[in-house]
Formats: structure tokens, sequence, C-alpha cells
């Protein structure tokens, strides 16, 4: 049986973790029985190059001298490097690999070698620490990519930005309410490529995972001082945004003690001078364990989506148990929260209250004519997300979605799911520019369109690209064609009456529809509209369209801004394009 991380002295992030068996032999947390149990331990580490190849001895020793006497009867004994350990086995991984490790890690870089990278300078590394004290995202994710040795050090652990208490990055950023740039930090060290950059495709070919161990190893390593990790510096100054990324992460530990043996839990908000207890009540909540509430849908929508029940990072959600049933998959979570919200925001999202009738309107139920459970016939799509939003809102939890166009998880309503449709959009005005520009070309010249420099291109020397685009304009104006009418709408109650007319008055010009919610929208510029999947808006247009937030200024997001303006003329000019009833009624009455 292997010894736990208690009975080895080591603080091991998880027993569990993959390749710790191999990494420590069951008899090497035991120390030698000819050693005293309270001995300091000195491992020397002799480079593979100057070793003996016959020799196996491993050099750790509890008397300095003796330690020392090997170092000086090795040639190039400048290269041999000696550390003292109060744990045999720790001492034993450094006298293998020559690595400091930290949480029984003992064996991630046997395989990897050096870095070609040179160690920042001393000045270097207190510009660098600056920066991360700043929040400066921008110039921190240049300087690591430039020298990813600012956060990984010569022994595969967190480079050190402070001696004194051996804080890396993420203490600092954490003890400054970086959140940001917390999170910076922690994707950066825990990026596959980010990992191949420091060391090769080649030279990065461990049994473990170095890019999970690297994130392990930010978010619990605790400093020199006080024994505190990254978390702990978070919840006693009360950084409750910071809190919030740390334990995103799994592989944190909430539990790890500090010097005294407090636990974080136990230090909410105890360095700040004022007392905020609305503040300490949220961090309470979010070092609890957190539970998720998750949306399922079948591929194509084929079955009615399902309210999975909540999970969390240590019971995780498992999907397609039986083989039988439609495979589904996840397309929406609300979450984090405590488990008693969790299952009162799941009961609440599966059994709408019901609405309460007065004697005489009927006996119909009233939870058929409830708003959410309409909600969810009308729009098979998104009606359940839509209510599910509005219903995180409610609950003040975060609220993500799946949108198949962004291919992740987004919520339209925080700042990060608007910078992402910003760039979404900008990139579609972008290819319509050059879509445009052929389309210009080609009905100058006919089918003999020039390039930038007047030169005449023939219909077969243009790119495949070219016609791909000219073909798309085309499209386009057909779709704008399309969308002229000289109908008008007819009312329910004169239906009957409409099929025998046989001409049509065309309509007046619409009066201006002014938005409640948007006094201040300006006139949008003449030219071609610019939708999500093409030049003319679908559902998924519609869908993001009731995603989005009601404040959005021109200035911070000024293509979702023109964007939704848009969709406003849209359906100001067409109020039944959208509307599921009418489209159901035109259904039946087409059949």
């Amino acid at each position: 049986m292997t010894p736990t991380s208690r009975e080895c002295g080591v603080n091991l992030p998880n027993e569990d973790t993959a390749g710790m068996a191999d990494a420590r032999n069951e008899n090497m947390c035991e120390p030698r029985p000819n050693l005293p149990a309270e001995a300091q331990y000195y491992a020397v580490y002799i480079p593979l190059e100057h070793r003996n190849p016959d020799e196996e001895e491993i050099h750790v020793y509890v008397e300095k001298s003796e330690a020392l006497n090997v170092i000086k009867s090795i040639k190039e004994h400048k290269k041999s490097r000696l550390q003292i350990f109060k744990n045999y086995a720790d001492a034993v991984a450094y006298a293998k690999t020559g690595f400091e490790q930290s949480y029984g890690y003992s064996t991630v870089a046997t395989a990897q070698e050096q870095s070609s990278f040179k160690a920042p300078s001393m000045s270097d590394t207190i510009a660098f620490k600056r920066l991360v004290e700043k929040g400066n995202v921008e110039a921190v994710m240049a300087k690591v990519w430039e020298n990813p040795r600012y956060l990984i050090s010569s022994g595969d652990t967190p480079a050190i930005l402070q001696m004194g208490f051996r804080y890396n990055a993420l203490h600092i950023a954490a003890k400054e309410g970086q959140s940001k740039m917390c999170e910076l930090i922690l994707n950066t060290v825990g990026d596959p490529k980010f990992m191949r950059w420091h060391y090769g495709d080649d030279k990065c070919t461990t049994y473990l995972n170095p890019a999970q161990i690297m994130q392990d190893l930010y978010l619990n390593t605790p400093d020199k001082g006080l024994n505190e990790t990254p978390l702990h510096f978070a919840v006693k100054h009360g950084h409750k945004d910071v809190v919030r990324v740390l334990i995103s992460y799994s592989q944190c530990i909430k539990t790890l003690p500090n010097k005294f043996e407090q636990l974080p839990m136990e230090l909410i908000c105890s360095r700040r001078e004022t007392e905020n207890e609305a503040l300490k009540r949220e961090i309470r909540m979010l070092l609890e364990e957190q539970f998720y509430v998750p949306v399922l849908r079948t591929e194509g929508n084929t079955c009615p989506p399902i309210i999975g029940e909540p999970f969390s990072p240590t019971s995780p959600l498992i999907l397609n148990r039986d083989p039988i049933s439609p495979r589904v998959e996840l397309r929406a979570f609300a979450g984090p929260m405590t488990k008693p919200q969790a299952t009162e925001f799941q009961k609440k999202l599966k059994t709408p209250p019901r609405i309460n009738f007065k004697r005489g309107q009927g006996d119909t139920p009233g939870i058929v004519n409830s708003p959410s459970i309409a909600l969810r016939l009308q729009d098979t799509e998104k009606g359940l997300e839509r209510v599910g939003r509005d219903l995180a809102e409610e609950y003040q939890v975060p609220w993500k979605e799946y949108w198949p166009f962004l291919k992740d998880f987004v919520d339209f309503r925080s700042d990060d799911g608007l910078t992402k449709l910003e760039k979404y959009l900008q990139q579609r005005s972008k290819d319509n520019e050059k879509q445009l520009f052929y389309l210009r070309n080609l009905t100058n010249s006919a089918c003999a369109p020039v390039s930038c420099e007047g030169e005449p291109i023939s219909c077969q020397e243009m790119p495949k690209e070219s016609k791909e685009d000219a073909i798309n304009d085309i499209q386009y104006l057909c779709d704008k064609l399309g969308l002229c009418s000289l109908s008008t709408d007819i009312d329910d109650e004169e239906d009957s009456d409409s099929e025998s007319l046989e001409f049509f008055t065309p309509p007046s010009s619409p009066e201006h529809i002014q938005d409640n919610f948007d006094d201040d929208m300006q006139i949008a510029e003449e030219g071609s509209l610019i939708f999500i999947e093409g030049f003319s808006p679908t559902k998924l247009d519609y869908a993001v369209y009731n995603a989005l937030s009601t404040a959005i200024g021109p200035d911070t997001y000024p293509h979702i801004y023109r964007w939704r303006h848009d969709m406003q003329l849209v359906m100001q000019r067409d109020p039944c394009r959208f509307n599921a009833k009418s489209l159901r009624r035109q259904l039946f009455t087409n059949n």
C-alpha cells in the first residue's frame, strides 16, 4: 500500500496523482533505519556527464562534511550542487534529478533538458514584478512569451520574483488583487504551446503533463514566511474576484494550512481595515464546494432539452451512460453556487411558478400559461436558455451558453463575452469589405476585373477565393431583393376576406419607432448589412440579440452597436419574421 502524503511528510495536491507511485518507491517515504528521524538530509546532485557510469549510489548524507567531501572529490565540482532537506524522499529525488521539487513531483523534469532561455537579470525581474503588481496584462504577456524564464525557474518550479519570502508571480498578483493577471499567469503556464516554447517539442516528453503540474505548483506553492498560498493572500485581503479565479482551477487546494495551522476559510478579510460582512459572506460561499446546474441538448434538438442534476469538480457531470439513448451534450450552465442554491435553482428552472387565476377565468391550468413555459414552447432552440439566463440574473450567479459560431461558452452580458462577439463581427466586416472589392471589379469589368494596381484580370485568372466571394455577394443581392414586397400585413380577422383580393395598395413609409432603452441610437451610415452568418438575419442573430445586455456603447463595442441597430431595423420593418406564433400560424394555414 502506497503511503499517504502525511505519512511521507510531503504536501501532495492529489493522493492519486497519475504516475506518483512510480515516481516514489514504496520504501522511499520511510527513512533508512540507520538514519535518525529528525536528521537533516544533505543531497548532492552530480550532472550525468560527470558521473561514473558504473556508480549507482545516491548521494544523500546526514553529515554536511560528507557531502562536501563528495563534491570536492569530483573533478568538475563547480557544476555539482548541494541542497538540504528535512524529508528523505525529497533529498533522494534531488540527488537523482537535480531539481528541488514540491508536492512530490520528483520526476517531472527527468526527461526534460535545461531550457535554452537565460534567466532574466535582477533589474529585469524587478521591472517584471512591477508590471505584475500594476496588472499590465499586455506587457506581462509580451515578456513571458519573449522569455518563459520570467515564470519558470531553472528547476522547473515557479520563478521567484521577491527573494525574501520567495513570492512568485501569482503570490504578488493575488496580494494586489489583480484578478486578470492571475488568470493570465495560470492560463499561460497551463498552455501546452507555452511549455513547448520553453522546452522544445522533443524535450517535453514526460509521462506527467508539465503544464498541469506547473499550474498546480503556482496554485499551491506556499511562501517562505507564513507558508501561505496565493489563495490565502486573496482571501485575507478580501479580493473576491481573485478568489473566484483561483478556485475555478481544479488543482487549487482550499484546505492547505499556513504556518499557524489556519485554513483560508479562517482568514477571510483578516487584513482588511474595514469590516464588510457581505464581502465575507460571498468569499465564504466561494470557498465552499461549488456546484453548477447544466442544460443538456441533443444534436439538432431532436429531443427536448434536459436540465441535469447539479455537479461539482469533485463529482463531475457524467453524460451518455446509456448507449441506446440519444447522445446529449452540455450546452449551458449556471454557477458556481452552493449546493442549496444549485438545488433550488434546478427546481425553479424545471418547474416555473404557476400563475394564479381569479374565479371565472376558466379552468385552464396556470402553469400552461406561464410566460417561461410559453417561451420554451415558442423557441425550441434557445427558449430554455433564455429562461435560465433571466433566472441566473435573479440569483446573481454566472451563466454561460455554448455558441457554435464562437466555438466557446460565453455570457453576452459580461465584458468577456461582448469582447469575443465584437472581435467576431469585426472580422466579418473585414471579410465583407474584401468581398465588395471583388464585386465592384466584377461589375465594372464584366468578368474582367482589375487588380489593386489597375491591371485587368481574366475570369480564369481570378483566385478561387475571389470567385466564391463574388458568388456570395450575388447571393446577398438576391437575398435583399427577396426581402422586397408590395404586400401589406392583414389582420387575423381579415384573413377570410384577403383570399378574394388580387391587388394590394403599396404601404406608406413606416413611421420612426424609437427604442425605450436606446434613446441615443445614432443613425447608421449607408452600406451593406452585416449579420452573424451572412448578409441577412437568421434565428441565430435573433438569439444573440436576446442574449445581449441593454447597455452597449458605440465607443466600446462599435461593431456590436451597428449590428444591433441593423437588427432593430429588420424587426421594425418585418415584426412577424421572428415571431414564433405567426410562423406557426402561417405553417398551419399553408397546409
